[in-house]
């Protein structure tokens, strides 16, 4: 009993050990190209089903495919409608891993798990890290699955065990929701669906229970999946609405095929898979496959309806519409000069959240208060990431002599934003330091007053064309150095003020990110300006 619990234990710690180093390092993998062509693909649902299988059965996590999608809604790359045919074809896809467990291919997983160990030791091949650690973790969580398979035979032949099952009588019902409860507890749908197969082959299930526990999983870890995703809003919680509802729907058809197969006889899923296979474990795993692959069939037609109702359930946040891009697509960058201003249209957008930062700095701290600086820097952060990868495709492509000038700027200017914003996130989130302080309330006053002038005299000049409005930007952003440390000095001389360390602490933190922000902001005036007669071009983009 030692030596089997042992397997067992090993078995499922190299599983979820191999699926998180296959997850990690695929998300580091997914690049713009495997985006890009997710985003076209999905124009065509018969094809996205196709994809999202082929991209299911190569990473076998729903989940990868899922967050996937999550990033492409998120950057506006694809509809949600258009979503949905991909993360139905990575059920069909992912459903595969089971079948294989089945089949002996020990083999060409060990070695392959040898190989791919022995060079990720080796230096020069760090720029195939992820790609090798992936498929490492691949095998480990294949040999993990063969591990536990082979412990749940003798665990199954176990007097505890059997005894417990007896208690069962053969019940189908209960079969089922030993699965959903197993899946859900365990978080792994397919190590509760080798367990039906291990207690199959041991006699404690009869087929029909071992099926029902397959499909019980479906459900547990769909219900799962909807859990984990409680914190997310909007368009991206509409996956795991809809993983859930894929999965309900899976078990109210499959329980109708098995009732009219079992209890009057129709040749349905148990006649096909026997016909397929003579193989019961094979017969089991492609069960599994059945199920993803009717309900995805039974679904597609309804993909229209489903995201009506989905889109009823989850409508998108005002925290989701802030963290994409309102202007930029892989459609509306694919001309050059498009691609120029609608880039910046976007940093301009950036950059008229800035003041947002000021307003916030007049409220009281609160948890809420916190909340709202968490969303605002937490958009701001999306949108700029989001940027990148079109402010690198300008920098890549054929330009002429002006646009080369002009993209230089854009690339200059976004990477400045993204100072300006941290040093802002910064200054709001130590404000709170003075709050208390009676002392300093005056000298945080007036820094809050001063910087809300600074950022809206600013944004308006930005965003203009009036070189008076510059010139006067030029002006206020000017050395703020000696002005700070005289400051800082008549508090610290003022022997009447007797101020305590953190009030200190805090004086010095928030006066010198205004003086370095002031810095940013007139180094961003002079050397990345938006061009003349920007403004007017952007308004009619």
């Amino acid at each position: 009993m030692a030596l089997t619990l042992a397997s067992i234990l090993a078995g499922l710690g190299l599983f979820f050990v191999g699926k998180d180093l296959l997850t990690s390092n695929l998300r580091n993998m997914v690049g713009r190209s495997v985006q890009l062509i997710l985003s076209r693909v999905a124009a065509y649902p018969l094809l996205g089903l196709s994809w999202g299988a082929v991209l299911g059965a190569m990473i076998q996590s729903t989940a990868i495919v899922t967050f996937i999608l999550v990033g492409l809604l998120t950057a506006r790359m694809i509809e949600p409608r258009r979503a949905l045919p991909i993360l139905m074809g990575g059920n069909i896809g992912s459903a595969l891993i089971l079948l294989l467990v089945t089949l002996d291919i020990r083999i060409v997983v060990m070695l392959a798990l040898g190989l791919t160990g022995i060079l990720l030791t080796q230096g020069r091949l760090q720029h195939w890290k992820a790609a090798l650690s992936a498929i490492f973790g691949l095998c480990l969580l294949y040999y993990g699955l063969v591990l536990l398979k082979s412990g749940t035979v003798p665990l199954a032949q176990s007097d505890d065990v059997m005894a417990l099952m007896a208690t069962l009588n053969g019940s189908l019902s209960a079969a089922f929701l030993i699965g959903a409860a197993l899946s859900a507890a365990c978080q792994s749908s397919i190590t509760v669906a080798l367990l039906g197969i291990g207690f199959l082959g041991s006699g404690l299930f009869s087929f029909e229970q071992a099926m029902l526990v397959i499909y019980g999983t479906n459900l547990g870890s769909g219900i799962v999946t909807y859990l984990l995703a409680g914190g997310v809003q909007g368009t991206a919680r509409r996956m795991a609405l809809f993983q859930l509802g894929f999965n309900l729907t899976g078990c109210v058809l499959l329980l109708a095929l098995f009732v009219a197969e079992h209890v009057f006889g129709v040749p349905l899923v148990m006649a096909l898979l026997r016909a397929v296979s003579s193989d019961v474990p094979q017969q089991l795993a492609l069960s599994y496959l059945v199920f993803n692959s009717v309900t995805a069939l039974f679904l597609f037609p309804l993909i229209g309806l489903v995201e009506q109702l989905l889109a009823r359930r989850c409508p998108p946040s005002p925290q989701e519409s802030d963290s994409q891009l309102a202007y930029l697509s892989p459609e509306t960058a694919r001309d050059s000069a498009t691609a120029i201003l609608l880039t910046e249209k976007e940093q301009l957008r950036l950059l008229e959240r800035l003041p947002r930062y000021a307003e916030l700095l007049r409220q009281a701290e609160t948890p809420a208060r916190k909340a709202r600086l968490e969303a605002l820097h937490k958009a701001f952060v999306s949108v700029h990431g989001q940027t990148k990868p079109y402010i690198a495709g300008l920098a890549e492509g054929d330009l002429t002599a002006d646009s080369h000038e002009r993209v230089y700027r854009i690339v200059d200017r976004h990477d400045r934003l993204g100072s300006i914003e941290a040093v802002l996130y910064e200054f709001a989130a130590a404000a709170p330091l003075l709050e208390d302080s009676t002392a300093l309330a005056a000298i945080r006053e007036a820094l809050t007053e001063g910087l809300d002038a600074l950022l809206l005299s600013y944004v308006e000049a930005m965003a203009g064309d009036d070189p008076d409005d510059m010139a006067l930007i030029e002006r206020i952003t000017g050395d703020r150095g000696e002005l700070m440390e005289g400051v800082r000095r008549s508090f610290f001389n003022d022997a009447a003020l007797e101020l305590d360390r953190d009030e200190k602490m805090g004086l010095l933190q928030l006066t010198g990110l205004f003086e370095r922000l002031v810095w940013l902001l007139r180094e961003m005036a002079l050397k990345a300006p938006f061009e003349a007669g920007t403004r007017p071009a952007l308004e009619a983009a």
